[in-house]
Parts: C-alpha cells; sequence; structure tokens
C-alpha cells in the first residue's frame, strides 16, 4: 500500500509532464526522508517544493507567507535529474532549520537561522537553487 498522498488537478495535455514529475519527485523524497510531508507542485512548469511544517514557522515568526522554493522550468532537465536536485535541496532545507535529513521523529521543529529571517522580514527574495 502507498502511505503517501497525491492530489492530481486535470489540466492541459502539456501538463502531463509536470505531473509525472511531481509524482517521482514526491516518491523519491518519501523514501530519503520518511515521515517529512512535502509539498511538489508546479506553475507555470517550473517546479514548486515546499515544507509545510518549515513554511507554517516561518509564517509564524515573520508573518509572512508562501516560504517555498521554486527551480526554474531551464533547470528541471530529466526526471532522474529533477528527483536528484530536489532531494539535495530538501536535504539542505532540512539541515538549514535543524531537522533530521533522515527519519523525522514527528517532534522535532524547525529553526529558523537567524539570517534568512532577516531576510524573509526584510521582504527580499531567496535564492537557492543553483
Amino acid at each position: 500500500m502507498n502511505d503517501h498522498i497525491v492530489h492530481i488537478e486535470p489540466g492541459n495535455p502539456d501538463e502531463l509532464r509536470d505531473l509525472e514529475l511531481a509524482h517521482a519527485i514526491s516518491v523519491e523524497l518519501a523514501r530519503v526522508y520518511p515521515n517529512h510531508y512535502w509539498l511538489v507542485s508546479f506553475a507555470g512548469h517550473n517546479l514548486i517544493l515546499r515544507h509545510p511544517l518549515i513554511a507554517s514557522i516561518v509564517t509564524l515568526e515573520t508573518g509572512r507567507e508562501g516560504f517555498s522554493s521554486l527551480l526554474p522550468r531551464n533547470k528541471i532537465g530529466t526526471v532522474h535529474e529533477a528527483c536528484a536536485v530536489a532531494v539535495k535541496f530538501a536535504g539542505a532545507m532540512l539541515e538549514a532549520f535543524r531537522l533530521p535529513r533522515g527519519l523525522w521523529d514527528g517532534e522535532t521543529m524547525p529553526v529558523i537561522p537567524a539570517d534568512l529571517k532577516r531576510e524573509v522580514m526584510a521582504g527580499r527574495q531567496l535564492r537557492g537553487w543553483r
């Protein structure tokens, strides 16, 4: 039995690749980072990766909503490459917020790095995908 939720909204035929990528990425993130909850979506064929617990803590501590990471369309590549870059970035995000890269215990809460908090409070967009 599959233990993660996938919600698919019907869209344009050209969005099929986005759905396939989102599904592949979500499966890989669940495998590599068990018990962490990720939202994987696309907007304009750009990959958006969000960890709802981290996003919620950022909102609570800064008053700014919508904390997520975006991988531009031209950097996505193949399904394998997209999964690899998403896993790499997700791990860096977990580490930056002092969460385990592996199995999450369901209790450890994220800690916002001071420099990130300043940037978010100032309303500056951060660059993380390279």
